[in-house]
């Protein structure tokens, strides 16, 4: 399924200026498409360390091998090689041109303890995450910024409203059991997703994990895998998890930061004023992709969503998801949510020249006020950083509802 990445645009841009650019994010995210695709385009050469051969001689002999190729160059999965970034820095650093390489990778390369080389200063750093639903519908991405407007853009929105044509009442539960990996985002048949799925966790396993980094219970690794995706968009007790399982609190914390670095989860940390208090508290732990959530809890239809009580949580990670993807092709907004010591609190928080903009998921088609009772209580904590509170739900109008706060339905987005 080849469509146009929101990422393109970045992409673009940043190998103009930058001697190195950096792709990453899950195994067959789209990636490696995207990257063939902009060599085509733009007269890049590339190579592929999934090739053995390829592998076998960038190892032997990194400087050769990278002298061998005239022009720039991309290098897909480079952290097959650690040595090539060494390589690549004595090259960059005699000559400062931007555009010269091109480097994909299934893990955040910064953060492998092989490799100890950053190219700091040489790279920039683009992350790409599975489609966002404007991507799988070739569809303009919806801009939440327009959220974060000193006015209040409500023309804007409704005009928006209007072009996405009449309401259909499967649209979320089909995006959302679909998720956004290109190759099963395209299945019509549930349990073609599912066998997909639980195919990518066995590969995943193999060539993400147990290939690069050391994972003393495969078993029980698959097990916290299954774990939090049901968990996903609740706030993360690490020793719970530990518990549950029988690994040690260090070892369940490596095993879920080994699973945000190669992109099947996030964290979102708790907003507070004072910066340095943000990074003391739970963060909130969200899946990257509901797709795979429903395949792994082996849930085929939205019904079995609802049975199983995580239907207000699978909308909640998919906007977290839509959030997210925002931030890394574009706006570069760090994410947050906000919680009160009385546990009133909004989903996401995103701050923006000193002002803060709140949002709420709601599933229902209306909103009451019980629905707003975190975000009244987010705006009267804040006070005048508090530009205003979105709750985002499953009606069909955008409304005023009380001071500084408004609801958007969900399919705006």
């Amino acid at each position: 399924m080849n469509k146009l990445r929101s990422l393109t645009a970045r992409l673009q841009s940043a190998f103009n200026v930058f001697r190195v650019v950096s792709v990453t994010g899950a195994r067959q995210v789209g990636k490696t498409t995207l990257v063939r695709e902009f060599c085509a385009r733009h007269g890049v050469g590339y190579a592929s360390l999934e090739d053995p051969l390829a592998r076998t001689a960038a190892a032997a002999d990194p400087d050769g091998w990278l002298a061998g190729f005239t022009g720039p160059l991309a290098i897909d999965e480079i952290q097959h090689v650690p040595d090539l970034f060494r390589a690549i820095k004595r090259r960059v650093d005699a000559n400062r041109a931007g555009g010269q390489y091109l480097i994909t990778g299934s893990a955040l390369w910064l953060a492998m303890g092989r490799i100890s080389e950053s190219l700091a200063g040489r790279v920039a750093l683009l992350e790409l995450w599975p489609f966002s639903r404007a991507e799988r519908m070739e569809r303009t991405p919806f801009d939440f910024g327009l959220f974060m407007e000193e006015d209040w853009p409500q023309e804007a929105l409704r005009e928006r409203l209007k072009k996405t044509g009449p309401p259909d009442t499967n649209w979320l539960a089909d995006t959302i059991l679909r998720g956004g990996y290109p190759e099963p985002a395209g299945y019509h048949d549930p349990a073609q997703r599912a066998l997909w799925f639980e195919s990518y966790l066995g590969t995943y396993l193999q060539r993400d994990v147990l290939d690069l980094v050391r994972i003393e219970h495969a078993d029980l690794y698959v097990r916290m895998i299954r774990l939090l995706a049901a968990r996903s968009g609740q706030m993360l007790n690490l020793s719970a998890v530990a518990r549950e399982l029988g690994l040690p609190q260090p070892t369940a914390r490596r095993y879920a930061d080994w699973l945000t670095t190669t992109y099947q989860r996030f964290e979102l940390l708790p907003y507070n004023a004072n910066v340095g208090k943000r990074l003391v508290r739970a963060p909130k732990h969200y899946w990257s992709d509901t797709g795979m959530v429903a395949a792994l809890l082996g849930w085929r239809s939205w019904r079995d969503v609802t049975v199983g009580g995580l239907a207000g949580a699978l909308i909640e990670t998919w906007v977290a998801g839509e959030l997210k993807k925002w931030s890394a092709y574009g706006s570069q907004r760090p994410l947050y949510f906000w919680r009160s010591h009385g546990g009133g609190e909004a989903d996401f928080v995103v701050e923006q020249d000193g002002r803060v903009t709140a949002l709420e998921v709601k599933a229902g088609h209306r909103v009451d006020a019980r629905d707003l009772k975190g975000l009244v209580e987010c705006r009267d904590a804040l006070g005048h950083r508090f530009l205003r509170g979105v709750v985002l739900y499953g009606g069909d109008e955008v409304l005023p509802l009380a001071d500084k706060l408004y609801a958007v339905p969900l399919r705006l987005i």
